[in-house]
């Protein structure tokens, strides 16, 4: 049986800058299986040898599926929002901010990382182990949404709070149900379209919030 100490010395085993590094390296490479090869793929192996450690590496950091599974569905979606979050902050001064947040998000919801997202959510449909872990990384993803919807556009916290997620989630799920949609014809031109008939509606949207707090 473990003692408090044994599993004092395992935390910090985990803790030197070797470990973290590769621990780090492991969980670069699932992600990296679940863009190029998807989930049904990624296996321990595959895993092992673009991460450059054995097998064995992997499951000492990484004991079960669940485990490499969690760590490396949190890890994906932190390297998105991270990336994601730092090209928000890049606004230029002359463009206006709602369509420049339409624009990034679109930019960023076709990103490889995000793609991956998605074929996660999808196999999850079928796997009682994934969805369970899709549906945790689903939770903490929307609260880290609602940090960064107040930390990119702070002038906004004037606007009720069932406004301001209203407005949020519109143009979320409306970008999103867009990039699933398969257009089949002149698809450039109907996406463009239908993103500039978005701003329009949340444009107007978030002018009459803000006129209604201000009110």
């Amino acid at each position: 049986m473990s003692t408090s100490q044994d599993l004092e010395n395992d935390d910090r085993k985990h803790q030197t800058p070797k470990s973290i590094a590769t621990r780090k390296s492991i969980l670069d490479a699932t992600v990296q299986c679940f863009v190029e090869i998807g989930y049904h793929r990624t296996t321990t192996t595959e895993i092992s040898k673009r991460a450059d450690v054995t097998r064995g590496a992997v499951q000492y950091y990484f004991p079960t599926t669940h485990d490499v599974l969690q760590a490396s569905i949190e890890h994906l979606m932190a390297k998105w929002m991270a990336e994601y979050i730092e090209e928000l902050k890049l606004q230029p001064a002359d463009t206006n901010r709602y369509e420049f947040a339409i624009d990034t998000y679109w930019k960023f919801i076709r990103n490889p990382l995000y793609i991956a997202w998605q074929e996660l959510i999808a196999a999850s449909r079928t796997d009682e182990e994934l969805k369970a872990i899709v549906n945790d990384a689903s939770i903490l993803d929307d609260a880290r949404r609602r940090e960064m919807g107040h930390e990119i556009m702070p002038e906004l916290d004037i606007v009720a709070s069932d406004d301001f997620s209203l407005g949020r989630d519109f143009g979320r799920v409306m970008l999103e149900g867009l990039s699933l949609t398969p257009l089949t014809y002149d698809q450039d031109r109907r996406e463009k379209a239908i993103i500039d008939m978005l701003k329009k509606t949340v444009i107007k949207f978030w002018e009459e919030a803000e006129e209604k707090a201000e009110a």
